[in-house]
């Protein structure tokens, strides 16, 4: 799981996505191609994971995904979440995530409940193909 992320310059895979029926993620995240303005996170192993709080205040964010090649989706999130989940050492961890960091564990998390982003759109208006995505959205290089 952790050498496909890290190929696709991706910032989480779900084990479904990969073909096993485990409730587990990996979630990383730094700045990459894909995402240049990702804060830094090392790579986690996130499993049996359940949101205990999320904020009531939602936020609009642009996401990709492994499972659905070459586009982009405007999909709203909770801006905050609270969670639990059990590490690689298999000890239970409680924290919470905002933001970026927040939008990928809601995504991870949406795979193992057999979800992806698109099911998640406001509406169809809210999905790019990633070249469209690049070209109005992407940081220019200087």
């Amino acid at each position: 799981m952790i050498d496909t992320v890290e190929q696709a310059s991706g910032v989480g895979i779900a084990a479904p996505q990969i073909y096993k029926s485990l409730r587990i993620f990996i979630m990383s995240s730094k700045p990459n191609p894909r995402y240049p303005d990702a804060p830094l996170m090392p790579i986690t192993a996130i499993i049996n994971p359940e949101i205990i709080h999320a904020s009531s205040e939602m936020e609009k964010g642009w996401e990709g995904c492994l499972s659905v090649p070459s586009m982009r989706g405007f999909v709203p999130r909770h801006k905050t979440i609270y969670v639990r989940y059990h590490d690689q050492q298999g000890q239970v961890q409680e924290t919470e995530f905002n933001g970026f960091l927040a939008r990928i564990f809601q995504h991870e998390l949406d795979h193992l409940d057999g979800l992806t982003f698109i099911d998640r759109l406001e509406s169809t208006k809210d999905l790019i193909s990633e070249s469209e995505w690049y070209q109005q959205f992407a940081p220019q290089a200087n």
